[in-house]
């Protein structure tokens, strides 16, 4: 099917749910509006419906709206497909209509030649094509009620069959489909398709799968924004227990340098984790100053490796035979039990003296001038070199600058732009260390998996907007404790941009 602003759907660029729901979040933080995405949707999907039947004029086309936005969707559909003269009737499957934006595509069908009925159609019979808008990527598990009599309806109609950004009922990222899952035709995709439209059972119902480009800024796929951390960050359990949002493990200081991990420990605290486990020849001193803390001796730290879902090793450290066999053993311990593990600092000298050698799930977290160590000093742009030591490493690389970059092995990057100049303080990279592996922690305690990438993104960006709220009170200079001080302020702000609460 060739139909302008469509183009045929391609496995390799399908996204996740999460990914989507961060570039919409990105999106509309960038100017780009939810009502003219959900309008830009809708006349996708009508162009779709047009370009199959070869005109709309005078065909009975039927509408099957739910009540969040993939109903907004539809219902931009049908008044766009009204205008171009098809005779449209509108089904308000679940009797109403929740999403403000969706409502608004409601509002603009009054007075219109669309009918709107509430509740499931009887039947549909007669009809040219009917659009199923009723359960978006956010919906899972069994159909019932008035959403299974209206995919029965669906199923059973003659006419053309299209579903607007997953059919109802099939799981967009495992391709999960519920009985009586909608069988469509073809399925309109919003941004990207979606990952479960390409596994079965999930691509027996999409038919030919179709992306639709509906107005998002290539900015909010490229810059990490407030999107990343709603999207990828777990909200805490309403059911919260100790250690449900994750557990850190920090190994790093030595006898003379003690600040580095402990601000790496408090950081995570920061990110939203629930125990923080510091492994550090003086961490029972730095227990007393900070009570939050869970010390642990160097003796302890298969214990606190095993307990932790994310580590971060490096800071403080300092370069020694004995530091490179302790940054070994946690790297085979988190290999073993399958953590990630963030390096930063003296971990990085040691892998460019070539006295440790990175394995298991990495982020690697170098400024420039340890990006140009790392590197044999080559001195390459953030991204390139970001890029390149991914590459040469295999492990996902976050070079730090006034644009940051993070890049994953396979060659995936984004950019990061929020910060300040007062962050080049020393300390704020081990901020950035614990928040990257606090992110990682509560995805891991959440079932989620890691995402090394987008969740050092979600880190970029929180970090560095952390900085900006610090700068923002006024103050001529920060510390790095101020830094980190902010970043649950700037969790709270992403999370009231996209809409959540929790």
């Amino acid at each position: 099917m060739r139909c302008p602003g469509l183009s045929p759907a391609d496995p390799r660029g399908a996204l996740s749910t999460e990914d989507v729901r961060a570039v919409e979040v990105n999106s509309v933080w960038r100017g780009v509006s939810l009502d003219l995405l959900m309008e830009n949707a809708g006349a996708a999907v009508a162009s779709l419906v047009e370009c199959a039947l070869g005109g709309l004029q005078g065909a009975r086309i039927a509408v099957l709206a739910g009540k969040g936005g993939n109903g907004g969707d539809g219902l931009a559909a049908a008044r766009r497909m009204a205008s171009r003269g098809a005779r449209v009737e509108v089904y308000l499957v679940q009797g109403s209509v929740e999403h403000p934006s969706a409502r608004a595509m409601l509002r603009a069908l009054e007075g219109s030649r669309v009918e709107v009925e509430r509740g499931p159609p009887r039947g549909l019979d007669g009809f040219d094509a009917v659009v199923d808008a009723v359960l978006g990527v956010g919906v899972r598990g069994a159909l019932r009620g008035a959403v299974r009599e209206a995919m029965d309806a669906y199923n059973s109609s003659q006419g053309l069959r299209v579903s607007v950004d997953v059919p109802t009922g099939v799981d967009p990222d495992t391709g999960a489909a519920a009985e009586g899952a909608a069988r469509s035709d073809y399925t309109v995709s919003m941004i990207a398709a979606k990952r479960g439209l390409f596994k079965e059972p999930g691509s027996l119902h999409a038919g030919e799968v179709l992306v639709a480009e509906i107005g998002v800024p290539e900015a909010a796929r490229t810059y990490a924004g407030p999107g990343d951390v709603a999207a990828r960050v777990p909200l805490r359990r309403r059911d919260a227990w100790k250690g449900s949002a994750g557990r850190v493990a920090v190994v790093g200081g030595s006898r003379l340098f003690a600040g580095a991990p402990i601000l790496a420990a408090l950081a995570a605290y920061a990110a939203g984790v629930d125990l923080v486990y510091l492994v550090s020849p003086r961490s029972y001193d730095a227990a007393l100053s900070h009570v939050e803390l869970i010390p642990r001796s160097p003796e302890d730290l298969e214990d606190a490796v095993s307990r932790s879902h994310a580590v971060v090793v490096g800071p403080g450290m300092g370069v020694s035979e004995e530091a490179a066999a302790t940054v070994e053993r946690v790297l085979e311990l988190a290999e073993r039990g399958g953590k990630l593990v963030v390096m930063d600092a003296d971990a990085l000298k040691m892998i460019a003296e070539g006295m440790v050698k990175p394995r298991g799930t990495l982020v690697l977290t170098p400024h420039r001038g340890e990006a140009r160590m790392l590197l044999g000093g080559e001195d390459l742009e953030p991204l390139e070199a970001a890029r390149r030591i991914a590459s040469r490493l295999g492990a996902t690389t976050v070079v730090k600058a006034p644009i940051d970059a993070v890049c994953s092995p396979e060659g995936r990057c984004r950019l990061n732009e929020t910060g300040v100049p007062e962050m080049s303080v020393g300390g704020t990279g081990d901020v950035l260390a614990g928040v990257i592996a606090g992110f990682a922690a509560r995805r891991a305690a959440a079932g989620l998996g890691y995402d090394p990438l987008n969740t050092a993104a979600a880190a970029l960006y929180a970090t560095g907007r952390a900085g900006e709220l610090a700068v923002a009170e006024g103050v001529e200079s920060i510390t790095p404790l101020k830094v980190l001080e902010k970043v649950p302020v700037a969790v709270e702000e992403a999370r009231r941009l996209a809409g959540q609460r929790g």
